[in-house]
């Protein structure tokens, strides 16, 4: 009898359009032909081995129930949630910060001073920490996206987001006043998974770190 497929959770977006050139050339390097459909399960050069794409939101929780047996994310993402996972490896690639952004000209003290200060982001958790290091209090307006307009339709005073390379706020008129914290991809896996089944899992995991690590 056949062992059954093993699954990997790959992220669409910004971390996956990094990872897909560095797997090239391995043994898990994805499909390309598949890359150009719109399925979302694809066939790696490892039989019997298969990458799932998903939103960096959802792909924690596919690994955490042991749909997938490894995955990669971005901290930030784990950092907002609470699962049962093995975090493997700082995988180094997909480096960002994520920061405390307002529009130019608005400095960090005057954030400060405001009675009620307002922060539009979709990282509650890490923005909620930062606040209480710095014996703050504010309102947390929750956005999924397009955080960059809050503070110039009058939403919210400042966003924290995620910083790359600052492009998209400068086009915004933001400027960083403030770095929360920082982020980076992360393989992890399940527990179940890993610890059962480690003659499967753990190759591939060394095969991940070795294709990935170090390559930001």
């Amino acid at each position: 009898m056949n062992a059954p497929a093993i699954l990997i959770a790959f992220p669409k977006g910004r971390l996956g359009d990094e990872l897909v050139p560095l797997l090239a050339g391995t043994a898990l390097a994805l499909d390309a032909q598949a890359l150009k459909s719109r399925v979302l399960r694809i066939p790696t050069a490892t039989p019997g081995v298969s990458a799932l794409l998903l939103k960096g939101a959802d792909l924690p929780r596919y690994v955490a129930a042991g749909v997938a047996s490894l995955g990669i994310v971005g901290s930030d993402t784990l950092d907002e949630m609470d699962m049962d996972l093995l975090e493997l490896a700082d995988l180094g690639f997909g480096a960002c910060r994520l920061s405390l952004c307002a529009l130019a000209g608005v400095s960090l003290d005057e954030l400060r001073a405001k009675p009620h200060l307002r922060l539009a982001t979709k990282f509650p958790r890490a923005t909620e920490a930062w606040l209480t290091r710095e014996g703050l209090t504010a309102e947390l307006v929750p956005l999924s996206s397009s955080a960059e307009l809050a503070p110039l339709l009058g939403l919210a005073d400042a966003i924290v987001d995620l910083v790359q390379t600052g492009g998209t706020l400068k086009a915004h008129g933001l400027v960083e006043t403030a770095v929360l914290g920082r982020s980076s991809a992360r393989l992890v896996a399940a527990r179940g998974a890993y610890l059962s089944e480690p003659g499967r899992i753990r190759p591939l995991a060394d095969t991940l770190i070795a294709a990935l690590k170090g390559c930001g």
